[in-house]
């Protein structure tokens, strides 16, 4: 099992640079993809995930790229057709970013990818955020930067359970640097993140499960004004108020964002 994931790491940087396709979407991967308590418990279970943070954020931070990874998940599932895309929008007068599924526009980014053992990518998720697509155009102007990291997420093994994200987004300026909230109601196929000041939590809530780390390297990225990013997650299947959905599901987990500054 080793020298296999050995050499699927070396296929994988010696094709990356020649074969870079960071728009490539398959909705039956999509759909496989694990529910966030089982992709949690996977991760878990390794033992060099800190030691890989502290490499990640020493990289991203020396080359001041927009990069970090997010836990492997799913949320709902898509029908053929359709991505996954986030969009800035407000819900209940509260700046919001909603991700949900919906049919492929010129305006949708890709944001994130998974890793795929024989060299190439497919989109995780896509973003109509500007900086999304400024940031994807740096990524193809400096492919190597692009291909070492990933190549730190597969030296670490770890492929499979954390996909390279951008982590920057035009539209946070509207958020209040005090952490974010994510909901994701089934009813509505739809998630939401919010300022954590703008949604109700319940203390009575179940476990706190991370889903993203990075390092903030400028103010566009995922942050708060002390340097760690939280962005708690509920699920919720009977409620008909998205900005309620919080305080439904008490023995649904929630997942944040760990960011370092």
């Amino acid at each position: 099992m080793f020298a296999a994931k050995m050499f699927g790491t070396k296929m994988f940087i010696k094709k990356l640079p020649l074969t870079l396709n960071l728009f490539q979407w398959d909705f039956m991967e999509y759909n496989t993809l694990p529910e966030v308590e089982i992709a949690h418990n996977n991760l878990q279970k390794q033992s060099d995930f800190t030691k890989f943070l502290g490499d990640m954020y020493t990289f991203t931070k020396e080359h001041s790229i927009e990069l970090g990874v997010r836990l492997v998940h799913r949320h709902l599932q898509v029908d053929e057709g359709k991505i996954m895309i986030e969009k800035f929008q407000f819900d209940h007068n509260s700046p919001s970013l909603i991700t949900s599924a919906d049919y492929p526009t010129d305006q949708a980014y890709p944001a994130s990818w998974l890793l795929k053992n024989d060299g190439s990518l497919l989109v995780f998720e896509y973003s109509t955020d500007a900086h999304v697509k400024r940031s994807l155009e740096k990524l193809n102007n400096r492919p190597r930067i692009f291909v070492e990291f990933c190549k730190l997420i597969m030296e670490y093994h770890l492929e499979d359970l954390l996909a390279p994200c951008i982590t920057a987004r035009d539209s946070l300026r509207f958020f209040k640097k005090v952490g974010f909230l994510e909901n994701t109601c089934f009813k509505h196929r739809i998630s939401i993140v919010k300022s954590k000041n703008d949604v109700v939590i319940d203390n009575e809530q179940g476990p706190i499960i991370a889903t993203l780390w990075a390092y903030i390297v400028n103010d566009s990225c995922f942050g708060t004004e002390g340097g760690e990013n939280r962005l708690d997650c509920y699920s919720c299947t009977h409620c008909n108020s998205c900005s309620s959905c919080c305080a439904c599901c008490p023995s649904k987990p929630k997942t944040y964002l760990v960011v370092k500054k």
